[in-house]
């Protein structure tokens, strides 16, 4: 008996040791979070071709899963064995989805970076920068004519030319080769981090099944069936969330800017395949991508011209409103179930810790966690037996004026007089003492 005492001692004294240990690491956590933070930000720098070999993979496995059923189809004809006809689909459906991922790279380089730095070469030329000099005096004569403001940017245009010729010629040259050299290579390890990503990609769709069992192998060791049964429902409604929203996001950014590049050639605008970029890109980001892309765009244009920058004011809202409210919800299908407000919320959140990262990724993972949030609250409301309609609440002045749902009824069943219970009870206290915590006393 003293050691079922001693034994169930020393379970206490481990919690409390593990508590008082998890509060330490807390509490260092916290007294230094800058510190961590950097630390944080370090280790995914570290791992940054992982990372970027599980996006490409997870990407790329719808492509995979619909050639592998195609494969298994058209091989299920032929007289090859099961496991060959397996075999040879995954290896066919692995080769197509990496080639597809490859592709899409190379296209995306071959066809935005050429056409970017023509328009940029373009835009810096020495005739054009006078042009738009010259487009800005003629633009201030005509709106400030008279006024003390015309007076006052002719009195000190010369002294705003002198002083941006010193800021240029007081610029450290050693610096800027050093801030261009760094730039470069940032540049080279991300590509090498991308090209090290293409094959982590290849590894995690090859392995996909192994690695998917063996986290699901640890957690049903690691928690009660409860527990793991709830975090296997979490990471299904994750994937379903994250897989609509990224996949679909990104076929929308797409579609936007392959529209806007096409819209620009026909209107005969300048700079179309930079700001179809620009566009494109910043579309990703939910609520504030097409501020961030259509306000620069149409200061580019308006020094260019005023009549272009107008006219692609009004073209971009037509487009937004079209795209937000009929093709972004064909392309990504259920809504997320959180407002917009919220939305606005997980990109200031997320967008000021991890930047434009956190901005493209904040809302999925923030509709995630508003879920499970909302999960709970149910749940507790359920258990107190109070209702879970969220209108009901608004006007609540007291819990008492809460309406309390009836407890569920329960219908007698008869026992098998055959039933021994004490016999079940036996085989319980049996398998009590197989575990050493049955206390005869």
């Amino acid at each position: 008996m003293k050691l079922h005492r001693n034994q169930k001692y020393f379970k206490w004294g481990l919690t409390a040791f593990l508590v008082i240990v998890a509060a330490l690491v807390f509490w260092i956590i916290f007294s230094n979070l800058r510190g961590f933070y950097e630390m944080i930000l370090d280790l995914i720098h570290i791992l940054a071709p992982i990372l970027y070999g599980c996006l490409f993979a997870y990407l790329m496995n719808p492509v995979m899963e619909l050639m592998r059923r195609l494969m298994l189809k058209l091989l299920s004809k032929t007289k090859l064995s099961e496991k060959n006809v397996h075999r040879i689909s995954m290896i066919v459906s692995i080769s197509v989805a990496i080639l597809v991922l490859v592709g899409l790279l190379i296209a995306l380089v071959a066809l935005i970076v050429p056409n970017l730095v023509s328009s940029l070469e373009e835009l810096l030329q020495k005739e054009r920068l006078e042009r738009y000099g010259n487009t800005i005096t003629t633009w201030i004569d005509k709106t400030f004519k008279g006024t003390s403001i015309e007076k006052w940017f002719h009195d000190n245009l010369d002294s705003l030319l002198k002083m941006l010729s010193d800021t240029l010629k007081r610029i450290d040259i050693a610096a800027f080769i050093g801030s261009l050299t760094s730039s470069v290579y940032s540049v080279v390890m991300g590509v090498f981090d991308i090209l090290i990503g293409v094959i982590a990609a290849v590894y995690v769709l090859i392995y996909k099944k192994q690695l998917c069992s063996q986290a699901k192998k640890i957690t049903v060791a690691t928690f009660n069936a409860k527990h793991a049964n709830r975090l296997f429902e979490i990471a299904r409604r994750t994937n379903k969330i994250f897989s609509g929203y990224v996949v679909g996001k990104i076929v929308d950014a797409l579609f936007v800017g392959v529209v806007t590049y096409i819209a620009m050639l026909i209107m005969g605008m300048p700079y179309a395949p930079l700001i179809a970029t620009l566009i494109g890109v910043t579309n990703i980001i939910p609520f504030f991508g097409p501020f961030l892309g259509g306000i620069p765009a149409t200061l580019l244009l308006l020094i260019d011209s005023p009549s272009n920058a107008l006219i692609f004011v009004i073209f971009i809202i037509v487009l937004q409103m079209i795209d937000g409210n009929i093709i972004e919800n064909r392309i990504l299908g259920e809504r997320l179930g959180i407002s917009d407000f919220w939305v606005l919320v997980a990109i200031l959140l997320f967008g000021g810790i991890f930047g434009f990262g956190g901005m493209l990724l904040g809302v999925p993972i923030f509709a995630v966690i508003y879920t499970l949030i909302s999960d709970a609250v149910s749940n507790r409301l359920k258990h107190k037996r109070y209702p879970t309609e969220t209108e009901i609440y608004y006007t609540l002045e007291s819990v008492e004026r809460l309406p309390v749902e009836p407890l569920p009824s329960y219908s007698y069943v008869s026992v098998d007089p055959a039933y021994d219970m004490q016999a079940d009870l036996d085989d319980a206290y049996d398998d009590y003492d197989d575990y050493d915590e049955y206390d005869e006393s």
